[in-house]
């Protein structure tokens, strides 16, 4: 009697639960019980928009790769949300090129907004008038950040190289004018970048942004082409405590072309498919996603460079059960929070270096 009941109660709870949350608890389940195999799909997606970029920055990545002035094709970005739309939760289309010199992001963001996800862009500012802040609005853009890095023109002019300190503080200014005159809730952040020439200006930045409709996020590098920044950091990390819990929950990394990795910080390194040959769902469970969430389990990142010297943030093991909870877009929102509170309060979420 008691095992039918249990029985009636788990199917009234996925009745319940939108299919979303049943695939958030299901990649948890996974992630609890050490399973290398996943039902479901990633929250989160890091499609590449455009490879194109107009400016030259030394903390970025493109200071290593190269990477063909190329725009994602819109039917290919379209089947990859089409294949997405049942557990995608935030959509992410932009990555290692400028998203507004791909004409087609308007399109990008509003198929998004028409299949029910949220999406949110990185931007330089360079070329974000008012007729584009608008159509971004428009399209329904839900989460927007403004790189700028530095509170001086010459300061920001180092690690902007081509961009002008005046014109992108005034293009900003202009798309917060707009945001407010359409009265949108869109999520905006102005984000600096910590580096060795604007590191003292961090407060700086704070004020100069602190105004109604923005948030200010003080970042750390992760790329490291100029060491650290900041004072007495080191950049030799202990092995991760727990596996990476990216590999359970997103975000797969896609290139413009279609070219698939389990994150951001794996490429160019481990390739695990194409979406123009494998459905997503696929390469969520391909061989070699398999063979590299089975290495996190094992402790042994031996065959895996990138994972051993992966830059991204730790967050504490009852925090990262946490992300697997909330819905991917707000998790995105609370970012800036809780570094705030790690850089003005001493209070991380956060591994230590210890």
């Amino acid at each position: 009697m008691t095992r039918r009941l249990s029985a009636i109660n788990v199917r009234l709870v996925r009745k319940v639960l939108s299919a979303k949350t049943r695939n958030r608890f299901t990649l948890l389940n996974a992630y609890l019980r050490k399973q290398a195999v996943i039902d479901g799909g990633p929250l989160t997606l890091t499609i590449e928009s455009t490879a194109k970029c107009n400016l030259f920055c030394p903390m970025c990545l493109r200071e290593r790769l190269y990477l063909p002035p190329k725009d994602m094709e819109l039917p290919l970005f379209r089947k990859i949300i089409d294949e997405a739309a049942e557990f995608l939760e935030f959509a992410v289309p932009y990555g290692l090129g400028e998203p507004l010199l791909n004409p087609e992001i308007f399109d990008m963001i509003a198929y998004c907004k028409k299949k029910g996800i949220p999406t949110g862009i990185s931007t330089n500012a360079t070329v974000l008038d008012e007729e584009r802040s608008r159509r971004l609005i428009e399209a329904g853009l839900d989460y927007i950040i403004f790189a700028f890095d530095g509170a001086t023109r010459e300061t920001y002019e180092t690690y902007r190289k081509g961009a002008s300190f005046d014109k992108v503080r005034d293009n900003i200014f202009t798309f917060l004018r707009v945001k407010r005159s359409m009265r949108s809730k869109i999520f905006c952040a102005v984000q600096m970048v910590a580096l060795k020439e604007n590191y003292m200006e961090a407060q700086a930045v704070t004020r100069m942004w602190s105004r109604e409709g923005v948030e200010v996020r003080i970042k750390k590098d992760e790329i490291h082409n100029e060491g650290s920044a900041i004072p007495g950091a080191t950049l030799n990390r202990p092995p991760m405590r727990h596996p990476c819990y990216h590999l359970w929950r997103g975000p797969m990394y896609i290139h413009y072309d279609g070219t698939t990795f389990p994150c951001c910080y794996i490429l160019p390194d481990e390739a695990i498919g194409n979406v123009k040959r494998n459905t997503l769902k696929e390469i969520w469970n391909s061989e070699k996603m398999i063979r590299l969430r089975e290495a996190h389990l094992r402790g042994d990142l031996r065959d895996y460079e990138a994972c051993l010297r992966c830059p991204a943030a730790r967050p504490l093991y009852p925090v990262a059960l946490g992300s697997f909870l909330l819905n991917a877009h707000t998790v995105w929102k609370a970012i800036p929070f809780f570094e705030r509170l790690a850089q003005l309060r001493s209070i991380s979420v956060f591994e230590t270096l210890k």
